[in-house]
């Protein structure tokens, strides 16, 4: 089994679950880095983690289908972004709903976090 590189994940995973492959292809442009890659192993599964100071960004595969965007901020749990957003009442329907909603949210929370 080969090292996969994030084009060949995000093209994985892109006709999953396409605004979560969006929304990673945003946050490596606006400087997020590559915590962890893995996959495929067993059952189709992969993993890519995107960091930025000590938040985290977790986008995954499982049996051939997306598993959600979960997010960690600081040292606290993963949990799934949406939920994370509405704490402040932030979080659109879906990540669908409004794409650059939850874009802007993530890079304002990891803003001045480059531990």
């Amino acid at each position: 089994m080969s090292t996969p590189d994030v084009a060949e994940f995000l093209d994985h995973l892109a006709p999953r679950d396409e605004p979560a492959a969006w929304l990673a292809r945003r946050l490596l442009e606006s400087g997020w880095s590559v915590c962890e890659l893995t996959g495929p192993v067993q059952m189709d599964v992969w993993q890519l983690l995107l960091e930025r100071g000590t938040h985290r960004v977790r986008f995954g595969i499982e049996r051939g289908r997306s598993d959600g965007v979960l997010v960690r901020l600081g040292t606290g749990a993963y949990r799934p972004i949406l939920d994370a957003m509405s704490v402040n009442g932030e979080a659109p329907g879906s990540l669908a709903d409004d794409r650059t909603a939850v874009l802007r949210w993530l890079d304002e929370e990891s803003d001045g976090d480059d531990e």
